[in-house]
């Protein structure tokens, strides 16, 4: 009891930032003593406590998983961000302990996160326990190493108009996306909410549902094929009447499970309406090259290995599915790794927030940047800015240079005009972006709105500024509301 309550003083005192530990976001721990916290504060201090636990490789024990479940519920109704909540969820989840002997359990126990695994008796928690192996996504144990080639496609060839690649940007995904977009046939860019049966989603190879997330509207399903391999679906807005009796979900915004529910190769296990289908392919094995600081993603720990979709999947269908794939450069699944050390090109975050997680707001993207090439035309550079006061936030640029590949240290300032952008067919006739088409680039508009300044700086730091509604001789250099930006 008395070592419940100790470390129950403990994690208080991680949670508001007066523990001393080393970890990323040392500095805004450091600043946050000598004031009082916000909920946005104490929420990144909990997190920064449960990535501590989680990379010292083993488990816990329930008087360390109990307070941070008790922590957890604080937040529930906070301003906290759902994305951010499901995400904490998660990594609670990750810390429940393996095994667990009979007798009574404690409120947090009952209320936990996910279900707890089978009561042991007393005398099998007295034997030797084989080690509880956790998978890269599978809190609650994993079958199996390696990655394979999947043989479903994850909706069906006829039902498919188009697939858009990794590496999209939007208002809201301000960085390259980690996902590819699988557009249904019939689509007109909004997804349709009526007739949610229309299309069939498949497991694309054998494996166990592991999480299950409920986003408001629809589902986010992660699907375990190995302890090292993984394919999530974002988007699917039905799940089979089996997939939710055995998940025990309700529906409910914001909903979070963790179960284990086998699949097979090319089994239904929900439906769309008209519209897209979010998909991407994990392999724990390939780290990405192009993420200088690896720890800046350590809230999506997913996304350094994520791979080229196509990659993963036999003959013929692999090229049956890059027959409806937009993108004709390679890696022609798409690319979301641009970073270079010491040059502009890559992802940028707003100095001390945290890197891609943001600072727990809902609208966590505000506090990225970055300079990159498109997804569909690779030739064409592409800026996004979280924070710029134009609702596009996401741009091309006056004569399509300087290339920021080769901006670096010895460049100093450069100056972008941003300009929006459209796509034209083989043909030259303006792609409408919901018909397939190959051949497809880039091409910017006369519609200037505004400039950027940005000035890489040593030990991985960039300056930046922007200027709403200005033209490049109307912007003379860096002022006061310069900001800096880091990996």
């Amino acid at each position: 009891m008395k070592k419940t309550v100790l470390l129950l003083l403990i994690i208080s005192l991680a949670f508001s930032g007066c523990v001393q530990e080393k970890n990323p976001h040392e500095e805004s721990l450091d600043s946050a003593e000598n004031k009082d916290n916000t909920p946005e504060d104490d929420f990144m201090h909990f997190e920064t406590f449960l990535d501590s636990m989680l990379s010292q490789g083993h488990g816990v024990g329930y008087d360390i998983y109990d307070p941070a479940v008790e922590k957890l519920k604080e937040f529930e109704n906070s301003p906290i961000s759902r994305e951010a909540l499901e995400r904490i969820r998660e990594k609670v989840a990750r810390l429940k302990p393996a095994d667990q002997p009979s007798g009574a359990t404690t409120e947090a126990q009952e209320n936990a996160p996910q279900p707890a695994p089978d009561s042991a008796t007393i005398d099998e928690a007295r034997q030797p326990q084989q080690p509880f192996k956790r998978g890269l996504l599978s809190p609650r144990g994993c079958n199996g190493t390696g990655s394979f080639l999947l043989g479903a496609s994850p909706l069906a060839l006829e039902d498919i108009e188009k697939i858009r690649p990794m590496g999209g940007l939007s208002s809201v995904h301000i960085t390259p996306t980690d996902h590819q977009y699988w557009d249904t046939i019939g689509n007109n860019l909004v997804d349709d909410r009526e007739n949610l049966d229309r299309f069939k989603v498949y497991a694309p190879g054998n494996g166990n549902i592991v999480e299950i997330g409920f986003m408001d509207k629809d589902y986010r399903v992660t699907i375990e094929h190995t302890c090292n391999f993984y394919t999530i679906f974002i988007h699917v807005d039905k799940l089979t009447d089996d997939i939710m009796t055995a998940a025990g979900l309700e529906r409910k915004p914001g909903e979070q499970v963790w179960p284990r529910i086998p699949l097979k190769e090319g089994q239904v296990i929900g439906s769309i309406g008209t519209g897209k289908l979010d998909f991407s392919v994990v392999d724990e094995a390939v780290v990405l090259k192009g993420f200088a600081n690896p720890e800046s993603y350590d809230g999506e720990v997913w996304k350094i290995h994520t791979v080229d979709t196509f990659d993963y999947y036999k003959e013929p269908l692999r090229s049956q599915l890059l027959a409806k794939n937009v993108r004709t450069a390679i890696p022609l699944g798409g690319k979301i790794d641009y970073d270079v050390d010491g040059k502009l090109v890559g992802n940028w975050f707003r100095e001390n927030t945290a890197g891609y997680r943001g600072l727990g707001n809902e609208n966590y993207w505000l506090s990225h940047l970055t300079v990159v090439y498109d997804s569909i035309d690779p030739t064409q550079i592409r800026i996004g800015i979280g924070d710029f006061g134009d609702p596009l936030k996401i741009y091309g640029v006056t004569g399509n240079s300087p290339d920021p590949a080769n901006v670096g240290i010895e460049t100093g300032m450069v100056k972008y005009e941003l300009v929006t952008f459209d796509y034209a067919e083989a043909s030259g006739e303006k792609w409408d972006k919901i018909r397939f088409a190959k051949g497809v680039k880039g091409k910017n508009n006369n519609d200037l709105r505004g400039v950027v300044l940005l000035q890489v700086l040593p030990e991985g730091k960039l300056k930046a500024e922007t200027f709403l509604n200005k033209k490049a001789g109307e912007v003379t250099g860096f002022t006061a509301n310069a900001m800096v930006y880091e990996r």
